[in-house]
């Protein structure tokens, strides 16, 4: 009886030792235990993704949700690899690499992101040049890594962009990442149809031009899923301080004229009010509430004008609006100045101002 009790006692040891070998080896088999998203796809393995971007970025243009590019390619990732892709987006019309960078870091982490789209330039292109725009590009996707390690990062160049420098600057900074740089006028030229058929607007693409987005993305993973390419990885920085800390402060330092302040927000609409903001570079920004109602406002830095605001928007939002980069570092005084002038896209009676903070980089 007691031979008996030690064979099968030296039975279940056995097995079990077996079982761990079996594992152990079938671990280190190359796709049992996906890592990256090349490797989840040719396993079947069901991924997340997220999508940074602008108007484009959030499908803008489509006739329906269904229509535009990231469902479509949804619907590709199924019928090809057999798996849903779950989406997640910070996406915001109109919106800059400035303002997707702060829209990323307030944002509640994820969790695991396996793939990420980032959809600037089109935009960024009216508010800053090149070097200004790649310089928070660059910090845009250090910050997704930063956040999503193991997250692969395809980088899109919206099909309207026509500014070489921008494209350029995206390309680059892109390569140096190991991201994947699709260019989306590529295609479009290819199409051989004119940019009427294939956008609203002749910025932002129709169903037919969603159409090309997401057929492209496609073919262009399905390419990298097959060679189980390296995802893109944190390399050593191009641009001097590129891991960019963006900070609220809502400290106004003087006030003129009969701003209100209600909520954390300080409102005005008589031409002449002014706000004014103490900060240290090198670059600035606005937390501002933009409306069917907004009004316009000068900005000055340091007494020189540098631009003029518009508060407008068709939606009442809060923004995070770009407003000047590349300043020495060190004290700097920020003067914001209600005028009388409001867009032309205002058809109200009111032309109000709405600011909660300035946007710099943190101390």
């Amino acid at each position: 009886m007691k031979k008996r009790k030690i064979g099968i006692y030296f039975f279940i040891i056995t097995f079990i030792y077996g079982l761990y070998h079996l594992f152990d080896s079938l671990s280190k088999v190359e796709g049992a235990n996906p890592t990256n998203v090349y490797q989840k796809l040719s396993s079947k393995e069901n991924i997340n993704y997220l999508i940074i971007g602008d108007s484009i970025g959030r499908g803008s243009g489509a006739t329906s949700k269904s229509s535009a590019w990231f469902t479509r390619l949804e619907r590709h990732f199924h019928s090809e690899f057999e798996i849903k892709a779950r989406r997640h987006s910070i996406v915001q019309s109109g919106a800059t690499a400035f303002e997707g960078l702060y829209k990323l870091q307030q944002s509640e982490h994820l969790g695991k992101i396996d793939l990420t789209f980032i959809v600037f330039g089109e935009n960024d292109r009216k508010y800053m040049d090149e070097k200004q725009f790649s310089y928070f590009y660059e910090g845009l996707i250090r910050k997704t890594k930063q956040l999503y390690p193991d997250t692969e990062i395809i980088t899109i160049t919206e099909n309207p962009l026509d500014n070489e420098a921008f494209v350029q600057a995206i390309s680059v900074i892109s390569n140096h990442y190991g991201a994947k740089n699709v260019d989306m006028r590529k295609p479009f030229g290819q199409s051989g149809l004119p940019a009427e058929e294939l956008t609203k607007d002749m910025v932002h693409p129709n169903d037919e031009g969603y159409k090309i987005y997401a057929d492209t993305l496609i073919k262009k993973i399905r390419e990298l899923a097959r060679s189980q390419a390296e995802i893109a990885e944190l390399s050593a920085p191009i641009h001097e301080n590129a891991d960019i800390e963006i900070a609220s402060i809502p400290h106004v330092t003087d006030i003129s004229g009969s701003f209100i302040h209600k909520d954390g927000i300080w409102e005005s609409s008589k031409a002449g009010d002014t706000l004014e903001y103490q900060f240290s570079g090198p670059f600035l920004g606005l937390n501002m509430i933009r409306s069917e109602k907004g009004g316009m406002m000068d900005v000055f830095i340091d007494d020189v004008y540098i631009t003029s605001l518009s508060a407008w928007w068709p939606l009442t939002k809060e923004r995070y609006q770009y407003i000047a980069s590349g300043l020495e570092q060190g004290p700097h005084h920020v003067k914001f100045i209600v005028t009388k002038e409001k867009s032309v896209n205002n058809s109200t009676d009111d032309a109000v101002i709405q600011i909660s903070s300035i946007l710099t980089k943190a101390e």
